[in-house]
């Protein structure tokens, strides 16, 4: 179908894989967000102590790159590329970020859902939370991208205002010196270990396989810089609100909420960030579901086994896990190298398999977009008209413009 540009240069028409970078901005923000300030700081903090802080600018640093990897495979079609050129080795890349996004997004929805039931609502029977995250998430992910993308659209700005409110009215007994010193801890432990949280990066894999049209602000580098300043910043007061006993704090962005300025006219606060930690792991995981069927679509040829396996891993390991500090347990053991390792690397053979084929079949990169048109025939035949003579003249000198070549000499169509 082809798209019909209407006022800012926006289009209507787009294609189903295709979304704005507005729209890749806000998801940016949700998926950057979503776990980064609900369960990693509470299960970091409790390896790194006051070097937190430190932990996650070199996990950001980390996350940029690897962005950055994504969003240059995007940019340059390597979708597009690698399907037409059936590639079997993006097909086992593809194989394995399916199963990658599978397991990250069924620790998460874990996490999640064990805290809330477990921790912070206490009263509610679990399987009303399970529903409550399931099936907006299967829902969101099964519909795809684009619906994923303008839920974003509309529900980010009312949990970048909540956030944003939260922090500036923060009050509390804050100490700044306890994000220091650097390392804590040796400096070879600190390396050494940092590896084991590789659950929590990398969730930006999904717009590998999406087409992003750009609009005139660059809102996905903006959205990038604005995700890490939220994340960074609330990590340093979590530190310096909660010291060392942040290790208890199941999720940070519900309970930094409670020190508010406003807390003491208009009551408890945190069911602002109550709102927001709940909308942006919905919006996550439904975005990583996303991701995991894609993948399996371009492994496989079907998106059955995704859609299948995501769920029924999901009722699995609800049925056996007794709480969320067991799952977060069993994600920074051996398997979070292993994590750590995946999300590096299947970014990196992405844009690398996709580089190699660009440069083998120049041809096909340059003509993904062109659609087939029969070819003209040389001499047009002529209209009805020329049965009276009327158009003679116009058919010879037509004629005479024609060339073919015979014999390794130019003839003209009348000297034939």
């Amino acid at each position: 179908m082809k798209n019909v540009k209407i006022q800012h240069g926006i289009y209507k028409n787009l294609p189903s894989g295709t979304i704005y970078n507005s729209q890749a901005g806000f998801l940016i923000f949700a998926v950057g967000v979503a776990f980064k300030l609900t369960a990693a700081p509470g299960v970091i903090n409790e390896t790194y102590g006051s070097s937190t802080l430190w932990a996650f600018m070199i996990m950001s640093a980390v996350e940029i790159a690897i962005t950055a990897c994504i969003f240059a495979f995007a940019r340059m079609r390597g979708d597009d590329l690698l399907r037409c050129s059936a590639s079997k080795t993006y097909r086992l890349i593809c194989a394995a970020a399916s199963v990658w996004l599978i397991v990250k997004g069924t620790f998460y929805f874990c996490y999640c859902v064990s805290y809330l039931a477990r921790e912070l609502f206490g009263g509610v029977e679990p399987s009303l939370l399970y529903l409550l995250f399931l099936f907006p998430a299967i829902y969101l992910g099964i519909k795809g991208a684009r619906t994923v993308a303008r839920t974003t659209e509309i529900l980010v700005p009312i949990i970048f205002v909540l956030i944003a409110f939260n922090l500036i009215f923060f009050d509390t007994n804050n100490d700044i010196g306890r994000n220091l010193p650097i390392f804590s801890m040796d400096p070879v432990d600190f390396f050494k270990n940092l590896p084991r949280f590789g659950l929590w990066i990398g969730d930006a894999l999904p717009f590998a396989f999406l087409r992003v049209k750009n609009k005139r602000l660059p809102y996905v580098t903006g959205s990038i810089v604005l995700t890490l300043a939220t994340v960074l910043i609330t990590v340093m007061l979590g530190v310096a609100a909660y010291g060392d006993s942040m290790k208890m704090v199941s999720d940070l962005l519900i309970h930094i909420a409670g020190f508010n300025q406003l807390s003491m006219e208009i009551g408890r606060m945190e069911w602002t960030n109550l709102f927001a930690a709940v909308s942006v792991s919905i919006l996550s995981l439904s975005f990583i579901y996303f991701g995991a069927i894609a993948a399996c679509d371009r492994a496989v040829e079907t998106r059955v086994p995704a859609v299948v396996l995501y769920p029924a891993a999901v009722a699995a390991i609800i049925a056996i896990v007794p709480s969320s500090q067991s799952v977060a347990k069993f994600a920074v053991q051996a398997i979070g190298y292993a994590l750590t390792a995946m999300a590096i690397a299947i970014p990196l053979l992405m844009l690398t398999t996709a580089l190699v084929v660009k440069k083998k079949m120049p041809n096909l990169y340059r003509h993904l977009d062109d659609e087939f048109v029969p070819r003209e025939l040389p001499y047009p035949e002529p209209p009805a008209s020329l049965a009276d003579n009327i158009l003679k003249p116009f058919k010879r000198q037509a004629q005479q413009e024609y060339a073919t070549l015979d014999n390794g000499s130019l003839q003209t169509e009348e000297n034939q």
